[in-house]
């Protein structure tokens, strides 16, 4: 069940979650917003390693995002630039996030390069992208917190996450 609320300055919407969306849901927001899907393919380069014990991993991006426990045979994923150094944030956070280990074989694939962060990984396949400008507040997949002030809902698989507006600028492109 979500909710869509009007704040601030010029009414922007936000969506608010307390359970992870599935795909009707995902298609409703964006019926209620009157918004148009867009397909976009993650763009960047990602690090990743497995990790060897219990990890707590936070995501930030200009702010705190989520949070995630990362078990052994998870993957700890890092956001790269074209350089293939970390995707940093304005208070110098690098860009990581959690894969469970069946999920990240669907989603990358080898791209034969080693980072100081992990092997580097090449994204596969389209997500559909829901722009929502007044942000979101929504139960990840995780199960944990996912927000934003402004970004986009993606809806991958059956799975459906947050990505903040400028992470999202930085590591996808729209396809139409």
């Amino acid at each position: 069940m979500f909710r869509i609320e009007f704040r601030g300055p010029g009414q922007l919407p936000r969506v608010v979650s307390e359970s992870s969306l599935g795909v009707s849901e995902f298609r409703q927001i964006a019926a209620d917003l009157g918004v148009a899907l867009k397909r976009a393919r993650k763009t960047g380069l990602v690090a990743a390693r497995e990790a060897l014990g219990d990890e707590h991993i936070e995501t930030h991006w200009n702010g705190k995002e989520t949070e995630a426990r990362a078990a052994a045979g998870d993957w700890i994923v890092t956001a790269l630039g074209s350089d293939l150094a970390p995707l940093r944030d304005v208070d110098g956070r690098k860009n990581v996030y959690v894969i469970k280990p069946g999920r990240f074989a669907e989603l990358y694939e080898p791209a034969g390069v080693s980072t100081p962060e992990g092997g580097a990984y090449r994204p596969r396949g389209v997500v559909e992208a829901l722009r929502v400008t007044g942000g979101f507040e929504i139960r990840a997949p995780w199960g944990e917190t996912q927000r934003a002030t402004d970004g986009w809902l993606l809806l991958n698989g059956g799975e459906v996450y947050g990505n903040h507006r400028d992470t999202f600028a930085a590591t996808y492109e729209i396809l139409d």
